[in-house]
């Protein structure tokens, strides 16, 4: 906890809307990934050779999402206080962990991962927005607007 108060990455006074912005980045490219490698590899089935991931390509990205994750929304909650942004992208990371880790056909695994994407993004957006709406909250009780 010592080195992340430091970088102040999780502490109260902390603005580390920019831990959001990453995750919402990568949701969409996990989007992506999911939505449009599937048609290119259709249109032109000889890209799948030279674009294909390796099997373990999926969960090594879940296990970069869970921490990073973690600690946008956890450092989000203690600006706002709101757990509603928690509780979206956690369902959203259950979802991702589900379509990457347990192994379902092709159709089941697109489907939760996109609905885990979509999810995990919007709880980003979401913890975002509480976390500027709390940092202008603050400013204006700092410079007595408020």
């Amino acid at each position: 906890m010592e080195i992340w108060r430091r970088y102040n990455i999780i502490s109260k006074g902390e603005d580390g809307a920019w831990l959001d912005g990453v995750a919402v980045g990568a949701s969409f490219l996990c989007l992506a990934h999911c939505l449009l490698l599937p048609l290119v590899f259709a249109a032109l089935p000889a890209a799948a050779a030279i674009i294909g991931l390796p099997d373990w390509f999926h969960a090594a990205a879940f296990l970069v999402a869970v921490p990073a994750s973690a600690l946008a929304m956890l450092g989000g909650y203690r600006r706002h206080g709101a757990i509603l942004p928690v509780l979206i992208g956690a369902l959203g990371l259950a979802l991702l962990g589900a379509g990457a880790l347990l192994g379902f056909r092709l159709a089941v695994e697109t489907a939760l991962t996109v609905a885990g994407s979509m999810l995990l993004a919007a709880g980003h957006l979401f913890n975002w927005r509480l976390r500027r709406s709390a940092r202008s909250d603050f400013d204006k009780l700092a410079l007595g607007d408020g």
